[in-house]
């Protein structure tokens, strides 16, 4: 896996969130490289009592540049240090990608930058 040269980049903005006793799910969009407009659903479960670091999980489509629907499912950790969050995670899509992902997250302004690096 090439850790190096990432086969996807992009921005994406947090649309709405959803705060809950067990954690926070964020909606998001945006463009994302070759995977075109992404639309996309995380939640995340907190893993400590500070609410520092936990697992997250979610879906995404993604209309691609050629006009096809793609689906993907992820899952992976992340960490927080005050209004950041990093997260990690892998995804498996329906066009037989799978990649591993890096985000970062800024609360504040609701952005959040992908790199995604193909496990193929």
């Amino acid at each position: 896996m090439d850790l190096v040269n990432p086969v996807a980049e992009g921005d994406l903005h947090i649309t709405s969130a959803i705060v809950g006793g067990d954690g926070t799910s964020f909606n998001l969009e945006g463009e994302v490289g070759k995977y075109g407009r992404v639309f996309a659903t995380m939640h995340l479960t907190s893993g400590d009592s500070e609410r520092n670091s936990g697992t997250l999980e979610g879906d995404a489509r993604t209309f691609m540049e050629d006009g096809n629907l793609m689906s993907a499912t992820f899952a992976g950790s992340w960490r927080r240090s005050q209004g950041e969050l990093s997260l990690f995670f892998v995804d498996n899509c329906s066009n037989g990608d799978q990649n591993f992902v890096i985000s970062q997250v800024d609360l504040i302004n609701k952005s959040m930058t992908v790199k995604v690096y193909s496990t193929l």
